[in-house]
This record gives structure tokens, sequence and C-alpha cells, in this order.
């Protein structure tokens, strides 16, 4: 068994904090995509991503009012717990090491996806867009095509400033002349890194790798897109996203070929 523990400061009293991590709504808005049921001792909640197939069902294990939640699932256990003006995450599971380095990479991500809701939308709905596809390529490479200068130019778009440590201004220009800028929220080095994107109401907009479970050596390549208020122009944001990946997933099948 191995343990993941982080923790990420939340602008947020703990009693709102609380609520983020205890009900099913808030939930959605900073985690999973859909989140059914009730966060009771004893209940279970069905946390899902339904465009990428992928659903959990997780037992609540104890609730401590105001300052903690732990989740189960087979051996596995999740505590969220409320401290220190944010949130301690602990998670304890039989990782081995790409499925440790990887969970980990997908907490901060959606720990700092928190932090935004907290201080940007709280108790507005989120909508979640996920352009992905399928590429033969290693982590560490897809990384690089999400951080490095000149690759980033070939399939998504010129940048100022370096996709470098937390809280790094960066500045995108998209294909089609968008700007994207804001902060980097998350970036775990030879995994995935999340950006705040100011100019769309800042939303989160997510570079991120999975593994192909019956294929070790693809990944999957994915633009994950979470905001929390209609923008008149959020179809042609998607439609950009997803003309990025397909683009992206033909370079690495190039660099992967050459």
């Amino acid at each position: 068994m191995k343990t993941i523990e982080l923790f990420q400061p939340l602008p947020a009293r703990p009693g709102r904090i609380f609520r983020a991590l205890s009900a099913a709504r808030d939930l959605a808005a900073w985690q999973a995509d859909a989140v059914r049921g009730a966060v009771a001792r004893g209940r279970t909640v069905e946390l899902s991503w339904p465009k990428l197939g992928i659903r959990l069902e997780l037992e609540v294990r104890e609730v401590v009012a105001d300052r903690k939640v732990v989740f189960g699932h087979g051996s596995a256990r999740l505590e969220l717990e409320v401290a220190n003006g944010g949130v301690w995450l602990r998670h304890t599971a039989p990782f081995d090491e790409d499925t440790l380095e990887g969970t980990a990479s997908s907490w901060r991500i959606a720990l700092s996806t928190l932090s935004v809701y907290l201080s940007r939308h709280a108790g507005a709905a989120r909508r979640v867009h996920w352009a992905a596809v399928r590429a033969r390529g290693s982590a560490a490479l897809c990384h690089a095509y999400f951080t490095e200068r000149e690759l980033l130019s070939t399939w998504l778009g010129t940048v100022n400033g370096s996709l470098g440590t937390v809280d790094t201004p960066v500045a995108l220009s998209l294909a089609s002349g968008r700007r994207a800028s804001g902060p980097v929220l998350a970036n775990t080095p030879g995994r995935d890194i999340a950006i705040r994107w100011r100019e769309a109401d800042d939303s989160v907009l997510a570079l991120r790798t999975l593994p192909v479970m019956s294929d070790p050596e693809a990944r999957y390549v994915l633009l994950s897109w979470s905001h929390w208020s209609d923008l008149p122009d959020g179809h042609a944001i998607r439609r950009e996203l997803d003309r990025a990946i397909e683009l992206l997933g033909r370079k690495l099948k190039s660099h992967g070929s050459a």
C-alpha cells in the first residue's frame, strides 16, 4: 500500500470547504463530472466521467461535520480533511509506480480546480468538455508537447512565458488567435499541466494523459476544459480544442514512427 498526501490552500471558510467536500453538487463542481448519492456514513456515492467511460462507487466510511470525510473502495482509503485554511488529501491504495504518479497528478488538477471553484464560482454547476485522442507515446513525451514552446506551437498555439511551476503566469495564443492567459495551477513533471483561463471567465484548461490499460505503449491524450458559466463562444472553443487534440495525435504518431 502506498499513500498520496497533498495539501491545497483554499480561499473559503472551513464550513464552505467542508460542503465542497461532502455535497454531491459541490463534488461535481471540481472532482468527478457527475456525482450521485449522499455523503453520509454507511452510504455510497457514485462518481462518473461519462465521456471517458469511467464510473467509481465509493463507500462513505466516516463523516466528521465541518472537518473530515473518509471514503473507501475495497482496500483503498481516501481522506479529505479541512485544516489550516485548506484541505489535506490522503489517498492510500495498492498503487504501482505509474498509477501512483498518475493519480497524484490527477489529484493536483482536481484540487486546483476546487480552489478556482471556491474563489470564483462557488455554488455554480460545472460543465466539462473532453477533447481526447488515443496515441502511442510515453507520458513524458506527451508532457513535452504540453510544455515545450517549440512543440506546443505545432498543435495548440504559441506561448509567452513558461509553462513551468505553479503560479507561473502563462499567455497562450491559440491557433484561432484566441488568447488563453493565467497562472499555472498544477504541473506534474512528465505528466499533466493545468492553467487558469482568465479570458474564458476564469475556467480551467488541463492538458492530460491517461494510460490505455490494453496497450502499455499507448496513452489517451486529453484537453479538459472546466467552466462554470455559459460563454457566447463556448461552442467555438470546444471545436478548437477538438481540432487541436486531433492534430496532437497526428504529431505523436509521426514522432513515434520517425
